[in-house]
Order: C-alpha cells, then sequence, then structure tokens
C-alpha cells in the first residue's frame, strides 16, 4: 500500500502550511487542518505545492499562474527540505497529460459546460465566502519586520545616556524583494558626546532563477565623531544563493561599487570600488535565530585601502511579537580619510524587539 503524505505548501517567504488542499479556485487555495479548521491561502504568496510523490512548483508571469511539475526517485521528497538529484525530472510547463489532469492549472478556474470550475485536487470546492464563519480567511504576509531600541541612563558619580535604534524591513515577492534596514546610535558620558550615528541600507533584489539574482543596494552613514556628514555607498551586481532551507539561509553577491564621502570643512572624497557581500541565516532553535551579515569593500588602485562592515547577532523570541537581541556591529576603515580617527568601531547592543 502506498504511503499518504500530507500537503505541505510553502510560500514564498519560506514559510511551510500543512494540511489536507481541499479544493482551489482562481485566488484561494482551500487547506483543511484538522476536523474544525480551514485555511485560506492566496495563489500570489505560494511557491510550491507538495502532494504525495512530486513538487508543483508555482510561478507568476503577467498575472498569471504557471505550474511546474517535478518528479523524483527519492521517498523523502517534500517542500520543507528540496534537494535536486540528477535524475529528477522537471516536466514541461502545460505538457499535454497535466493539462488533460489538472484542468484548473492551465485554464486557472475556466468553467466546464455545466458551469463547474475544474478542481486538480479534490471534487470538492470550497471559498472563502463559504466557509464557516469562525474560520477566518489567513493570509500570509508578503513583508515582515522588527524594531530594536535599548536605553541606559546613569546618574550619580557618573552622568551617561545611551540610546540606540535598529530596524529591519523585508518585502519579498515572486521575483522581487525588498529590504531596508537602519541604525541610531546616540550617547553621553559627563556631558560629553561619544557617539553620534546614523545609517541606513535600501536593497533591491531580482530573481532570474531559483537561486540566482541581480541587486541593487544603496547605503547612507552619518558620524559626528568622525566629522562625515554624510558617506554614500552605491553597489550592484548579482548574487547566488547557496544555501536555501526552511532553517539556514547563505548566499553571496559580487558588483561594483562607488563611494562618496563628505566630510566638515567641505572636505570630499570619492573612490570607485567593489562589493562583496555575505548573508547568513541559521534558525538554531524555533525560538532563535543567528544572522550574520559582512560587506567587504576593497579598492582596486589601492589594494591598502578597503572597508569591512559586518553585523552579527541572536534574536531570540519572548513571544510572537517580542523577542531579546543581542548584535556586534563592527566597522574597520584599514585607510580612514579622517584624521585622529580608529581604524576599528565596534559596537555591542543589547535591545527588545517588537516583530510584525
Amino acid at each position: 500500500m502506498e504511503s499518504v503524505f500530507p500537503d505541505d505548501i510553502k510560500t514564498i517567504d519560506g514559510s511551510i502550511i500543512a494540511g489536507e488542499i481541499v479544493g482551489v479556485d482562481e485566488e484561494y487555495i482551500s487547506v483543511k487542518q484538522g476536523q474544525d479548521n480551514m485555511v485560506f491561502i492566496q495563489w500570489r504568496i505560494v511557491s510550491l505545492i507538495s502532494r504525495n510523490r512530486e513538487i508543483i512548483i508555482v510561478s507568476h508571469e503577467n498575472d498569471r499562474k504557471k505550474f511546474s511539475i517535478l518528479t523524483t526517485t527519492t521517498g523523502d521528497f517534500s517542500a520543507k527540505d528540496i534537494r535536486f538529484k540528477t535524475t529528477d525530472k522537471i516536466q514541461d510547463i502545460y505538457p499535454d497529460e497535466i493539462v488533460s489532469n489538472r484542468p484548473s492549472f492551465s485554464h486557472e478556474g475556466e468553467q466546464s459546460e455545466q458551469g463547474v470550475s475544474h478542481d486538480p485536487f479534490s471534487a470538492s470546492q470550497l471559498k472563502p465566502q463559504n466557509a464557516p464563519r469562525q474560520n477566518a480567511v489567513q493570509q500570509k504576509k508578503p513583508w515582515k519586520g522588527n524594531v530594536d531600541a535599548g536605553l541606559t541612563i546613569q546618574k550619580g558619580n557618573k552622568e551617561a545616556l545611551t540610546t540606540n535604534a535598529k530596524t529591519d524591513f523585508s518585502w519579498e515577492r515572486t521575483k522581487d524583494n525588498m529590504y531596508f534596514t537602519g541604525l541610531l546610535l546616540f550617547e553621553t558620558k559627563d556631558s560629553v558626546k561619544s557617539a553620534d550615528e546614523q545609517r541606513g541600507t535600501l536593497k533591491y533584489e531580482r530573481k532570474h532563477k531559483i537561486r540566482l539574482y541581480s541587486f541593487y543596494q544603496e547605503s547612507v552613514e552619518h558620524d559626528e565623531i568622525e566629522k562625515l556628514n554624510l558617506r554614500s555607498i552605491t553597489s550592484s551586481g548579482f548574487g547566488y544563493r547557496f544555501i536555501e532551507r526552511e532553517k539556514l539561509k547563505y548566499k553571496s553577491e559580487i558588483g561594483p561599487s562607488f563611494t562618496y564621502e563628505r566630510f566638515r570643512d567641505d572636505i570630499h572624497q570619492t573612490s570607485p570600488g567593489l562589493r562583496i557581500g555575505n548573508s547568513l541565516d541559521w534558525q538554531i532553535l524555533p525560538s532563535t535565530l543567528f544572522y550574520f551579515k559582512a560587506d567587504f569593500l576593497p579598492v582596486p588602485e589601492d589594494f591598502a585601502d578597503w572597508r569591512l562592515e559586518s553585523d552579527m547577532g541572536l534574536r531570540h523570541n519572548l513571544t510572537k511579537s517580542l523577542s531579546l537581541n543581542m548584535n556586534w556591529i563592527n566597522q574597520y576603515d584599514n585607510k580612514p580619510s579622517a584624521e585622529n580617527v580608529s581604524k576599528n568601531d565596534a559596537t555591542i547592543l543589547s535591545t527588545i524587539g517588537y516583530n510584525f
């Protein structure tokens, strides 16, 4: 007797929704979880579906859905951890046999002569408006983010004020990803300013293959201690996702960069160069995430002139919305432009975060 596998739906942000697919229409997939719970998932956030020993890969082009069927020779094939082998075969999109067996895949809900939509998964057809009222519609948002903040006040023999805020925002869709990170640092000791820094990075990624993508990134920075009014780093190029699993993700990218710096007393400096970026996300525990990001920015004309910017941290979820965070943010400039400025600038942050 053949084994029975649950239906796994993987969304574009890597989440897995398990259940029994009992109906589809042009906009939603109806998934039954347990006896009394029904979940409705929009097609636009679906990446692939695992059913028995096949994977249904979902893509979206010009507001139309396309489907590819991936069959495998292995028995442990699932949406949670896909590992392609040379013996695995991906059938063409809309081959004749798939069209005949799954008419709604190719016609996207086209009605038959009796006015009933074809269903590639089952004979039943459930829609959100027909479901029981207590079964709320669940939609996976394509965006997510967090805001972290910390505050330290010291009074008495010494007076000190330290405040910081850090934010991360991501918006991921089938082909396009957008990311934003921001950092604010301010510190005074005995009424003397020891830190006053603001940074922000905006990044856009365009997927070309399952793992290959192109990117454009813009970073800006202001630092009063370094007498830096503005540092802008513009870079673009290509990246590759070497590891793309549910709990472990690693990608690397490379491309040309251009750095513009404006200091006090109207001092300007520009330098074309190269940017090599690396990013790692590791879900150590269900509630604990380790991440590491590093940008290496060498100047080809001067091998002694290079920068290294890194951000490493742990994020532990206390609740669904609150988290405890530890960050180590480091900037190393091997050839600093300003005088009396240390090459290395490291900051350790302990913050409480709000996840949304």
